[in-house]
């Protein structure tokens, strides 16, 4: 667990943080009678805890119904209480049990039934899409599942109905599962079942195998949750007995039987992102740029193909540790580059690279635009998809102990004709980013608020929810603002410095970048003029 939060009513305030003192004690975590402050940490795992007090929260009505609405990536933790004494009362017995979320004590609840704690879609989510079918909104959770992953049952019961055929259906092959106090779980768009009708199953057990059969657009697990008679009790506004699932579901890190995907431990997990740069644009580095290297007390550094051995050992010479990564690329912006041409083209630098010692290869840049090979050499992420993993396992043949990885993509919505979306993206290539050693993230922004935003400087967090056990590279990022003083983006770059080294998972963050032959004159450190910015003393005099 990365964040939890404690929301508490505002009217006699200080009574509810009192009740919470052991507790809090117990788990180092904050308070706050404030929702948006709960809601806008941000962290990539986050959880909020509060008193379902009845009429507790004026301002929001239902806590619940707003924060589903408004903040749908935060997970929620309602504890059922009237008064102060019931919640310390039951936050005592959290403490004493060591069961920081009470799965406990719940009448029912589920294990997480896939080796990936994230969520996709959640329940009633996009209901302009779902009311077509007579429903509020989506009638379960999309969870993240990989094809032919593993499907866990959510809890002890017995199997009452397999479909196994995977076109009639709009959940396509599934598995429905009767559990006790009514409830019954149904488990879809599988690529095969792997229990029978009447069959006793146990909680963990593996039911099935994950895909995208029915009305699916990829692989993953649609999760539905039923109760009977909760329609016709008026306790749901959904159909058939649907309920929201959220509440009953215990993520990884709350179950005493983590799975071993979600449990893997992450590369570089233990210690710090490195603080790192690209070398030169357009040309091998030069004598200028060696000295910003060591006044920027750098760790990483990001190299051309075109990088010389004698800057390759220079680099190793002023930091006998530092972290050397190459970005393998051709020149994409013009007729269809194959795989087999682009390997052929970057081969004899790929191979002189790592017989100098280096290990990491960003596999091209950019590829969701146009000028790096969208609708050139591949249509969107599906074809690169296709197309990365040819030049992958060519590439593996030769160089066994290559760390290979998915390459950064250019942040933000699609541009016609120049870019396509880098989230569709990503998700077309999917299979891509599993063959990968590590992930690599694109970040800008052009102010303060950037720096903040999802899809600006916390964009990893992103990355880190789709992508649990990977080792993530910050393979980009700047702040191309032109009217900005290098002095005000030698701060932010500090600030974004400090971010990921308290990141998990994070190998190193690379600025972009220390010159360029042309252009980018709003991002290089020094100009072409022999000019030099602020930028690398102020993140040489940083502090650790």
């Amino acid at each position: 667990m990365d964040f939890q939060i404690i929301l508490l009513p505002q009217e006699d305030y200080w009574s509810w943080v009192r009740a919470c003192k052991d507790y809090v004690m117990a788990y180092g975590i904050s308070l706050t009678p404030d929702p948006n402050t709960a809601a806008n940490f941000m962290a990539p795992r986050q959880s909020v805890t509060y008193p379902a007090v009845p009429n507790g929260y004026p301002d929001l009505g239902d806590p619940y119904a707003w924060f589903l609405a408004q903040h749908p990536q935060v997970r929620l933790d309602p504890i059922e209480v009237s008064n102060p004494d019931e919640l310390h009362e039951e936050l005592r017995i959290r403490v004493e049990t060591r069961d920081r979320f009470g799965v406990q004590r719940r009448p029912f609840s589920l294990r997480w039934p896939t080796d990936y704690p994230v969520v996709a879609q959640r329940f009633g989510a996009n209901p302009q899409i779902y009311s077509r079918w007579g429903l509020p909104g989506h009638e379960g959770l999309d969870i993240r599942a990989l094809n032919n992953t593993n499907i866990y049952c959510g809890a002890d019961g017995t199997v009452y109905e397999v479909h196994s055929s995977p076109r009639d259906h709009p959940y396509g092959i599934h598995v429905r599962v009767q559990h006790r106090n009514g409830y019954r779980t149904v488990y879809a768009h599988l690529a095969r079942a792997l229990v029978r009708q009447g069959e006793v199953v146990a909680v963990g057990q593996v039911i099935g195998k994950a895909d995208s059969t029915g009305n699916s657009s990829g692989p993953h697990l649609h999760l539905t949750l039923k109760r009977d008679g909760t329609t016709q009790r008026r306790e749901t506004n959904y159909p058939k007995d649907i309920i929201d699932p959220t509440p009953f579901m215990a993520w990884p890190e709350e179950d005493s039987q983590e799975h071993s995907k979600a449990a893997a431990p992450i590369p570089w997990a233990a210690g710090r992102a490195l603080i790192g740069a690209h070398g030169r644009l357009g040309g091998p580095m030069e004598e200028a740029d060696i000295v910003l290297v060591a006044e920027a007390r750098l760790e990483a550094i990001k190299l051309s193909l075109a990088e010389t051995r004698e800057t390759i050992e220079r680099l190793q010479a002023i930091n006998p540790g530092i972290l050397l990564a190459t970005r393998v690329t051709a020149d994409l912006s013009g007729d269809e580059l194959t795989p087999e041409r682009f390997v052929a083209t970057v081969g004899p630098d790929l191979g002189r690279h790592y017989r100098l010692g280096i290990r990491h290869f960003e596999i091209h840049g950019n590829p969701n635009l146009q000028m790096e090979g969208w609708r050139r050499s591949w249509g969107g992420g599906a074809e690169f998809d296709g197309w990365y993993r040819g030049v992958v396992a060519s590439i593996r043949k030769s160089y066994p102990d290559a760390r290979l990885g998915f390459p950064g993509l250019s942040p933000g919505g699609p541009i016609a004709g120049q870019r396509a979306d880098w989230s569709e993206f990503l998700d077309e290539a999917e299979e891509a980013v599993q063959a990968s050693d590590w992930v690599g993230i694109n970040c800008a922004w052009t102010d303060p608020a950037g720096l903040d935003a999802l899809e600006g400087g916390l964009l990893v967090e992103e990355y880190r929810r789709r992508y649990p056990d990977k080792l993530l590279f910050i393979t980009e990022f700047n702040n191309p603002a032109a009217d900005v003083a290098a002095r005000v983006k030698g701060q932010q770059y500090l600030e974004f410095y400090h971010r990921m080294r308290q990141s998990r998972g994070v190998g190193a963050a690379f600025a972009f970048a220390l010159s360029a032959a042309s252009g980018y004159d709003a991002v290089v450190w020094r100009g072409r003029d022999g000019s030099r910015t602020d930028i690398p003393e102020i993140i040489g005099g940083r502090v650790g």
